[in-house]
């Protein structure tokens, strides 16, 4: 095994460090930072978005981020200290502030997909003596669970065909020989469709590096962030590796969405009931010594 990480024993945010120690730590940062945001400045390139149009969002960013979590306690937050805090000029911070965006929304065909390919994935009714979730009927005359039944799961009022069409055109599903749905093999996210994979790229990504950044500063509780790298590897042993990922990784998404499910019922009406949580699990591969990627590779302990 190469190498673990990690654990998130940071120094506590807030700590007051002397200008050069600040200073190296910056500089320790920027260099990790540049290895986080290579891919994604190559994904913005392969998408045509300018880097003009990347500059103006990350100056919006930081006065959105520095009005909303930085704020002094009983103190309302000063386009002063904003400019401070971020470095945008004050005129600019002023500009922004009064042409700020509204509340980033969550296509609703997104979050109901969403919610019904879990439930699909966690609910008993929905699984067979394995686990696994079972196929479901077009129509609730047949015996089995029917898409209807799980369409009801949402609480909306909802055409199971709707449904069928759009899981049909994303490759969520696909009907056997008895004219079934059958969820594909691993889904819980979209193989096609733009705009559901870019809402998915975003809340994940995301949300992973809110986790990894909260660790590097010590902030609370460490969130578990654990990754095992491996180098020096042919071919033939990466697809061996890319299967078995894939095989432990559903797995142990199942299991956690079933007993978050279980757990989330029971918490209902519960007045400390908000806090939101996330797991995730991630597999990928690139050639030894790629630009960006983590430099000299150092093999397995025998």
């Amino acid at each position: 095994m190469e190498e673990t990480l990690h654990r998130g024993e940071a120094s506590a945010p807030g700590a007051a460090l002397d200008p050069d120690a600040r200073e190296a730590r910056q500089r320790t940062l920027v260099r990790a930072v540049r290895r986080v945001l290579w891919p994604l400045v190559r994904f913005l390139i392969a998408e045509q978005v300018p880097f003009p149009r990347m500059a103006s969002l990350l100056r919006l960013l930081y006065v959105e981020v520095a009005d909303s979590e930085f704020r002094l306690p009983d103190k309302p937050q000063s386009t002063s200290r904003i400019a401070l805090l971020t470095g945008v000029h004050r005129r600019e911070v002023k500009r922004l502030r009064e042409a700020a965006g509204g509340e980033i929304i969550e296509p609703e065909s997104v979050s109901l997909s969403a919610r019904l390919i879990a439930d699909w994935n966690a609910l008993p009714q929905f699984l067979d003596d394995d686990g696994e979730p079972r196929p479901l009927t077009r129509s609730s005359r047949r015996p089995g669970p029917s898409l209807r039944e799980l369409a009801e799961t949402a609480g909306q009022d909802i055409r199971p065909q709707a449904i069928l069409d759009e899981w049909l055109r994303l490759g969520v599903v696909e009907l056997d020989d008895e004219g079934r749905v059958r969820l594909c093999r691993g889904s819980f996210v979209a193989e096609s469709g733009f705009e559901e994979k870019a809402d998915f790229f975003g809340r994940t990504v995301g949300t992973h590096l809110d986790a990894a950044s909260r660790n590097v500063r010590g902030e609370g509780t460490p969130r578990f962030d654990q990754v095992v790298f491996y180098g020096n590897l042919r071919p033939e042993s990466v697809e061996t590796l890319r299967g078995l990922a894939r095989d432990l990784g559903m797995r142990a998404l199942r299991d956690w969405n079933r007993e978050a499910a279980k757990l989330q019922e029971a918490d209902a009406g519960a007045p400390d009931a908000t806090v939101r949580v996330q797991f995730g699990a991630y597999a990928t591969e690139g050639s030894v010594g790629a630009a960006g990627a983590s430099g000299t590779e150092r093999r397995a302990p025998r």
